[in-house]
């Protein structure tokens, strides 16, 4: 712990190796692995990340190991935290909900299926983000931005829009 960086980074390494060991035993049923001393414990791994850290402040000119900024996000909860996938499942039921009205514009019903094929998801998934069944309620507030052809109308003018055009209009494929 003297603040030596390829220290600290093969100690990090070392650290994402057993945590990537203990969660595939994890999903593999196994159980208590710390009390068993099969899998190191959180606080020891806590306590190790702090030492490193402390090691590194004493430096003038402070260089943090990629490592061990990867081993700090992963403890903080991972690549994709529950604030970044509440945000990717808003931004997806939001788009269900514009797809809807693009197709209730064109006159056919939208359906689960339907948008979740468009989206890459279950038809289920597209129902869940909708508990109460304002599905409809939505698409029909929404609809009217859309011409006929299923084309983002904004204000009266017809604007043809990549980002709003989910589907062909009917007879193009």
């Amino acid at each position: 712990m003297d603040a030596d960086p390829a220290a600290i980074a093969e100690l990090s390494l070392q650290i994402m190796e057993k945590l990537i060991q203990a969660d595939a035993l994890e999903k593999s049923g196994e159980t208590h692995l710390a009390s068993r001393q099969v899998a190191v414990p959180d606080k020891l791994i806590e306590w190790l990340i702090k030492m490193m850290l402390d090691a590194l402040s004493w430096n003038d000119d402070l260089y943090l190991p990629r490592e061990l900024i990867v081993l700090i996000r992963e403890r903080l909860g991972g690549a994709s935290s529950e604030y970044e996938d509440a945000t990717r499942t808003n931004r997806l039921r939001s788009n269900a909900i514009d797809i809807g009205a693009q197709i209730r514009a064109t006159g056919e019903k939208p359906s689960f299926r339907r948008i979740g094929k468009i989206l890459g998801v279950s038809a289920s998934t597209v129902n869940r983000w909708f508990p109460n069944g304002e599905f409809l309620e939505e698409v029909e507030r929404q609809y009217r931005h859309f011409a006929e052809s299923g084309m983002f109308d904004q204000d009266g003018n017809l604007t043809p829009t990549e980002k709003w055009n989910f589907f062909p209009p009917r007879g193009q494929k």
